[in-house]
């Protein structure tokens, strides 16, 4: 390995002024000078925050819509053995209302 990767992963374990100074990889310096600017940078930080609040409703949607597509498969396999509303509420653990929802959606 070259001694700029090492300088680099080494300063990626532990970003403190103290290893970019030992550093000497003027990469490694820059990647310091803008990591330290954006951790003062309000404007970033709003930025960043605004990001991950972003993909974690973006997830949370996304697991939603992965339980409620797994419901209507489940609900479809009751149906086909004839299973009424209620028995498919009461094996799904889901109120009558919910599994009316869903199947609103077959």
């Amino acid at each position: 390995m070259s001694q700029e990767l090492i300088e680099f992963l080494r300063y990626v374990e532990n970003s403190t002024d103290e290893v970019a100074a030992e550093a000497e990889s003027k990469r490694v310096k820059r990647i310091h000078e803008r990591v330290c600017k954006v951790r003062t940078s309000e404007e970033a930080g709003v930025k960043y925050m605004q990001a991950w609040e972003e993909k974690y409703y973006e997830r949370e949607e996304g697991i939603l819509e992965g339980e409620r597509k797994k419901l209507k498969e489940l609900i479809r396999k009751k149906l086909a053995k004839e299973k009424t509303v209620d028995e498919i509420a009461d094996m799904l653990e889901e109120s009558v209302e919910a599994i009316e929802e869903l199947m609103k959606d077959l």
